[in-house]
């Protein structure tokens, strides 16, 4: 068993001063240590170092040294004890150390040294932690709270959204005031917020209204519960957040912009994953409304490429651009009636500094068109004054040889006497007249066939009928090629404009009769299909050229400029035709003679 008077034993006392002292000195008169225990260990005082004989005074910095100086001065005078917290400056840091002096005996003083550094740099940063939560707070308007569930009652530190300034002592404020400047929307919710006996962490955003200023967003958290006094409090801040919401709203407000916005628009990572795209967007792309993007690759969910070489090989101009390519992309959307886009691809930052590329597409299908719509109006342009040029060089001649045939006959006629040369200058003027007339009737057929003013009329006929008629109207003549008349002896009742059928018919004839030798045949018939009639006119003259084939509906255009007439007699024919609702073409090798097909629908009941 441990003797009772262990520590009044001599031979403990030793091990009792180890356990329980710091370093303890005992210097004379003189400040010079004549003995010590030592137990610190730092770079001026240690084990290492020789203090006994030493002035101990010596050993410490000149500025400490100074102040302990004084001390044990006073301490031998009156006998006092002193207790003071000193530095120790060294080459690498600063220590901290508490030196206890006491009057020994007459000639000696008992010092104990107490390393404090550890407790010294704890404090020190416990206090900068307080001062920089303090001044945080204050830029950040955050307040702490505690309040009294009994008397409904708050205590604030901090900043107080109520008084709008930070407090320098805690003050007291009802519930009931802190409600009248609370919204009246939220006042409710405030109020079960912190009369809530549930024992969690929550947070609760609110307004408050003050005269003549903004709204005021706070954001209560409260983050303990405890008693005291046999009533509960709770502790909590709240931070006046306004400027936060203001930002939050604005980007809210864009960001719905964006979303709405009548283009397309998109972001996406670097390897083609998305990670925007806005209502339009999904639209064109038929992706709906609350499909999950954020596993989606660009290169196969959106029309803008087909594949991830496609995509890698866009993303290269974009940054070889300086991250921003404008460009036209021509993708059809059908569903959306867009057939042109222009678009803009931009690379912009996000929070972590990842390239996000960014593309927005604009519809410019109506631009599209009505540039269409203008370069269509310009060859129409081009095209008629061609034409006019063409018509006024082709009237040019055609009018003045049968003008000036009329005008130097009438005058002949006028001065000769002699019957048979009248009655020979008479056809002439007959003759040149009627050509005359023909041209007129043809310039005003293209004319009322082009302001749509021809009208057609759809009645039962016989074919036969149109070809017995044709027959006699073309009487046979040495000088001109033998016509042949192809009627199948069946009879055939179509419903057409017989007017217009026996127009373009007589005009194809008279074209082959121009173009085909005396000693030439031409044969004149039909072919019959399943809904439809299939005139043709088949000669063996000379025949058109495969260039040509094409031109010789063209108005004005003349395999033989030196041949007379207008070059409107196949347009006019392909015109009637058209508008009846049928075809027109020739099949035909130069010098093997020509055959023009007309293909009409048997029952053209709605011309």
């Amino acid at each position: 068993m441990m003797d009772q008077k262990v520590l009044h034993n001599l031979h403990y006392l030793e091990k009792i001063l180890d356990l329980t002292c710091d370093t303890l000195f005992l210097i004379d008169q003189h400040n010079v240590c004549v003995d010590a225990i030592i137990k610190t260990d730092n770079p001026i005082i240690n084990t290492r170092t020789q203090l006994i004989g030493t002035n101990i005074l010596t050993l410490l910095p000149a500025s400490t040294s100074q102040l302990i100086a004084v001390e044990f001065d006073r301490c031998r005078q009156t006998g006092e004890t002193s207790n003071f917290n000193y530095d120790l400056p060294t080459g690498d840091q600063t220590y901290y150390f508490k030196f206890l002096i006491h009057k020994f005996d007459e000639f000696h003083l008992l010092c104990q040294y107490r390393d404090i550094t550890q407790r010294s740099n704890m404090k020190y940063r416990l206090k900068s932690a307080l001062k920089a939560q303090i001044e945080v707070g204050k830029v950040a308007k955050i307040g702490h709270w505690s309040f009294h569930t009994k008397q409904q009652e708050f205590v604030h530190t901090g900043y107080s959204n109520l008084l709008r300034m930070n407090l320098l002592e805690p003050q007291v404020t009802p519930l009931a005031d802190l409600l009248l400047s609370i919204h009246p929307d939220d006042r409710k919710k405030v109020y079960d917020f912190v009369n809530s006996d549930i024992v969690e962490y929550s947070t609760l955003e609110y307004r408050m209204l003050f005269p003549d200023l903004p709204i005021a967003y706070i954001r209560a958290t409260k983050y303990a519960k405890h008693l005291e006094n046999d009533q509960c409090v709770i502790d909590g801040f709240s931070q006046n957040v306004s400027d936060f919401m203001k930002n939050r709203n604005e980007l809210e407000m864009v960001l719905s912009v964006v979303h709405n916005a009548p283009y397309s628009i998109c972001a996406c990572h670097t390897n083609g994953q998305l990670a925007f795209v806005n209502k339009a967007c999904r639209q064109q792309n038929m992706l709906s409304e609350n499909e999950d993007i954020a596993h989606l690759l660009i290169y196969k969910e959106l029309k803008n490429f087909s594949s991830r070489g496609e995509w890698e090989s866009f993303l290269h101009k974009v940054r070889a651009s300086s991250g921003y390519l404008q460009y036209r992309c021509d993708i059809p959307y059908p569903e959306m009636d867009i057939i042109g886009s222009e678009c803009s691809a931009l690379v912009i930052k996000n929070g972590n500094g990842e390239d996000i590329i960014w593309i927005i597409q604009r519809d410019i299908s109506d631009q599209i068109r009505y540039e269409e719509q203008l370069l269509k109006s310009k060859e129409t342009a081009e095209e008629s004054e061609k034409l006019k040029s063409a018509f006024i060089s082709n009237m040019n001649h055609e009018i003045r040889t049968p003008l000036s045939a009329i005008m130097g006959f009438g005058n002949i006629i006028a001065e000769t006497a002699d019957p048979e040369l009248r009655k020979e200058y008479g056809q002439i003027l007959t003759t040149n007249s009627s050509q005359l007339l023909r041209l007129v009737s043809d310039v005003l057929e293209m004319s009322h066939m082009e302001a749509g003013k021809v009208r057609f009329e759809s009645a039962p006929v016989s074919l036969k009928g149109i070809f017995n008629e044709l027959s006699l109207s073309f009487a046979p003549s040495d000088d001109q090629p033998e016509l042949f008349f192809d009627i199948p002896p069946k009879e055939v009742i179509a419903y057409l404009d017989r007017g217009r059928v026996m127009q373009v018919l007589v005009n194809l004839i008279n074209n082959s009769m121009k173009f085909t030798p005396a000693q030439g045949e031409i044969h004149v018939g039909y072919l019959l299909h399943d809904h439809a009639v299939e005139f043709y006119v088949k000669d063996n003259g000379i025949g058109i050229a495969k260039d040509q084939q094409e031109l010789i509906f063209n108005r004005f255009f003349k395999i033989n400029e030196s041949e007379k007439g207008t070059g409107l007699g196949l347009s006019i024919c392909k015109g009637i035709v058209e508008q009846m609702k049928g075809q027109i073409w020739v099949e035909s090798e130069a010098g093997k003679g020509a055959t023009f097909r007309i293909k009409l629908p048997i029952n053209n009941i709605d011309l």
